[in-house]
């Protein structure tokens, strides 16, 4: 008896676990993706409309800081093969970073518009913004050059990976002679040499700063996905959300260790580097203001003492892009940055999976050139990591079909519920079943699963791959996007419309293809089990695959492949097994049926 109810307090909590997934789809996920979809959409046409308005830049500067001294702006324009975009003179700001290569939408990288490369940062302007800026300050906290020092270009006419400029800037006491250069991907180094030109000694600081005005409004905002501080203070790691930062959470830590600091969306990375070398404190405070919050993340350098006329040197870097595995894990190799990789939200929990999921989809995907085809291939080989302890579960299940009969009469015939359950015990002994053991598979799989969708969702490798052999599905890491509502494209029908109907938008009409064949699959291999005695249970196993389909079409096409194709596995492996043992099983009295309706046709 009590593994009855084990078994039947499981099966209720799968489905309760499937009904939350979907209710929480239904008025939390689905409404804020509404919302983010409209945000971006209003953020384009906004991007769209600055462009093509021509301001003169002193009105630009007055507008973006006007309690600020104006300076004329002047742009050095840089451009390498991953990255484009300028360096703004008035603070040596690194305020507009395009993405080459990375488009907003599948369609924008269909037909690579340039207008919609995913911006990393952008020019301040009112409570918009973000840029990344390095400076100089005195040990005892006053500034040597702030956000709107006016720094001069000596050489250089454009920034590339194979032509530095050089700024400088001239103060009281202090001359700064600065060397920005670029590298291939995304990573900036900003080389300062300082020389006190005053009678004095003097204590001098180098800082990198970044400040977002506001949350970014492409969040995924997640339950499972972090976005928002992250930093790695020698081998520790420390994240805090967006919404702990609009709260006014601070942090600070010190490292001689290495490190860096960062705010990071899903897939884009904005990050001060300090010299690896040489101690630093990361910080991070919130600053509110009658426009808008500032989120600010700092990172300040060693402190260096200068008797007059000595110069030292100090580097800061700064990286702006896209989290690609590969790149991060160069940067942390090469330049000895501490827990570089980590910007990417591996998980704490079951990253020991995710890590390695990615690397062998990685390497699978270097022989096939396709993501879709590396999952397949990939569920193969867990398919048979897991094969022997499947099989016993398949085999167990074989022999409760046998047993079904005398398990039956027993219940009938025996009252007590105490006897009943002695001589079910003794059934299952002499046939040496374990009714829990179909249990197993389940158990785990569930890590797998957790640890392929985290792969899935988290890595930007995934977003906006096609899957060639379901020509529909172009982006693995978004859900399917053919909907029942349309017949699956071959009505004009938008997808904003259908899922505008009351009530049946969201959750029935946009159901897609894979999800719909996914609860097939997964009805398919539910008829291979032995039905549960219990008529509740019964019931609760027929409902499964169709709540499931519901949940399942919010995941990534990815993710869903990787379960269809699972399944499928499954029911040949357990369907060969019942055969063996002589079972007829649900899917046999199907084809059974369908083919004696054909006969009696044909006659």
């Amino acid at each position: 008896m009590q593994q009855e109810t084990n078994l039947r307090n499981l099966i209720i909590a799968m489905v309760a676990i499937a009904g939350i997934m979907l209710v929480w789809q239904l008025v939390f996920w689905g409404p804020e993706q509404a919302e983010r979809d409209a945000a971006l959409a209003e953020r384009q046409a906004a991007t769209e409309a600055a462009s093509t308005e021509t301001t003169d830049p002193a009105q630009l500067a007055a507008s973006s800081e006007p309690a600020q001294p104006v300076y004329e702006d002047v742009r050095i324009p840089f451009a390498g093969p991953a990255v484009d975009g300028s360096l703004l003179l008035r603070g040596s700001r690194i305020d507009s970073l395009n993405l080459r290569g990375y488009y907003e939408t599948v369609e924008d990288m269909e037909n690579e518009n340039p207008d919609a490369e995913v911006q990393i940062f952008q020019p301040q302007s009112g409570s918009d913004g973000y840029y990344a800026s390095i400076g100089w300050t005195y040990a005892e906290g006053n500034s040597i050059t702030d956000a709107q020092t006016p720094w001069q270009l000596v050489s250089g006419e454009e920034l590339t990976p194979d032509s530095p400029v050089t700024l400088s800037y001239e103060t009281g006491g202090m001359t700064i002679t600065r060397v920005v250069s670029i590298d291939d991907n995304f990573m900036f180094t900003f080389e300062d040499t300082i020389t006190n030109t005053s009678a004095l000694e003097q204590s001098v600081q180098q800082y990198g700063v970044l400040r977002q005005f506001g949350v970014p409004d492409d969040l995924a905002n997640f339950h499972i996905l972090h976005e928002g501080l992250v930093a790695a203070t020698g081998n520790e790691l420390h994240l805090t959300k967006y919404k702990k930062l609009q709260e006014g959470e601070t942090f600070s830590r010190d490292s001689a260790n290495g490190g860096w600091i960062g705010l990071t969306s899903k897939y884009w990375l904005g990050a001060l580097i300090p010299d690896q070398t040489q101690p630093f404190n990361v910080s991070y405070r919130t600053i509110n203001r009658d426009s808008g919050q500032v989120l600010q993340a700092r990172a300040d350098g060693a402190v260096a003492l200068l008797g007059p006329g000595e110069s030292t040197t100090s580097v800061t870097r700064v990286f702006g892009g896209a989290k690609e595995s590969a790149t991060l894990q160069a940067y942390e190799e090469d330049l000895g940055i501490s827990r570089f990789e980590d910007a990417i939200d591996w998980g704490s929990m079951f990253f020991w999976l995710t890590k390695p999921f990615f690397f062998i989809l990685t390497m699978i995907n270097g022989v096939v050139g396709n993501f879709g085809y590396s999952i397949l291939i990939l569920t193969v080989l867990v398919k048979a990591i897991f094969f022997p302890i499947q099989t016993k579960a398949y085999q167990s299940m074989a022999k409760m079909r046998e047993l079904s009969e005398p398990m039956k009469r027993i219940r009938e015939e025996v009252e007590d519920k105490q006897e009943q359950q002695r001589q079910l015990a003794e059934l299952y002994q002499k046939a040496g079943v374990n009714p829990l053991a179909g249990c197993l598979p389940i158990f785990v799989q569930i890590p797998v699963f957790y640890g392929l969708y985290k792969t899935l969702f988290v890595t930007i490798e995934m977003r906006h791959e096609p899957f060639p052999l379901l020509p529909w599905i172009n982006d693995l890491s978004a859900p399917d996007p053919s909907a029942l509502g349309n017949l699956f494209g071959l009505l004009p029908i938008s997808h904003d419309a259908l899922a505008s109907v009351p009530l049946i938008g969201e959750p029935l009409l946009l159901i897609g293809i894979l999800p719909i064949f996914y609860g097939i699959t997964m009805w398919a291999l539910q008829s291979l089990n032995p039905p549960p005695a219990d008529k509740t249970q019964q019931m609760i196993f027929g409902l499964m695959p169709i709540v499931l389909t519901f949940v399942f079409a919010g995941f990534a096409a990815g993710l869903v492949i990787y379960w269809c194709w699972s399944n499928i596995l499954s029911i040949a492996q357990q369907y060969v097994i019942m055969r063996r043992h002589g079972q007829e099983t649900q899917v046999d009295k199907l084809i059974g049926k369908l083919f004696s309706k054909k006969g009696e046709a044909s006659e």
